[in-house]
C-alpha cells in the first residue's frame, strides 16, 4: 500500500498521480527496469488492454492510497514550480526479499533494504518487524 502525499495543490499542469484502473491483474511489464522503455511498453499495453486511465488534479490536503500493483506514473510537470511530495510505502512484516530482476531493483535492495536477504523476511534497520 502507497499513500502519495502532495505538500501543495497538484493541478493537471504539475503531473499529479495517474492510474490504469484495474490494471493490478495483470503481469506484463512487472519486470521491467523503469525508464523510456518500459514506459513505452507498459503504456502501449495498458492501451490494448483497455485499461482507463484517471487523472486528477490534488487539492492541498488530499492523499492518494493506492496498491504498489496498480500500473500508475506522475505525469510530466509543466509548470516553472518544483511538484513536492513524499511518498509513505507500507508493507507486509512478513514481506520477503525476491531475488532483484534488473539494476533497479538492485539500487532499491542496497538503498532502501541494506543487509536483507534474497527469501527471507526484510528485518533491517531501515525496515525493522515492529510486533
Amino acid at each position: 500500500m502507497t499513500a502519495w502525499i502532495p505538500i501543495q495543490a497538484t493541478p493537471l499542469e504539475m503531473g499529479p498521480l495517474e492510474f490504469s484502473a484495474k490494471s493490478q491483474q495483470i503481469v506484463f511489464g512487472r519486470d521491467l527496469q523503469i525508464g523510456d522503455y518500459s514506459e513505452t511498453k507498459i503504456k502501449d499495453n495498458l492501451r490494448t488492454n483497455n485499461f482507463e486511465q484517471v487523472i486528477e488534479a490534488f487539492d492541498l490536503g488530499e492523499v492518494s492510497f493506492h496498491s504498489g500493483w496498480v500500473f500508475h506514473r506522475a505525469g510530466a510537470n509543466q509548470t516553472d514550480q518544483i511538484r513536492k511530495v513524499m511518498t509513505v510505502i507500507y508493507m507486509d512484516a512478513e514481506a520477503k526479499l525476491m531475488n532483484p530482476k534488473n539494476d533497479n531493483q538492485i539500487h532499491d535492495w542496497n538503498t532502501w533494504c541494506p543487509g536483507a536477504k534474497i527469501g527471507e523476511v526484510i528485518d533491517t534497520e531501515l525496515n525493522p518487524v515492529v510486533g
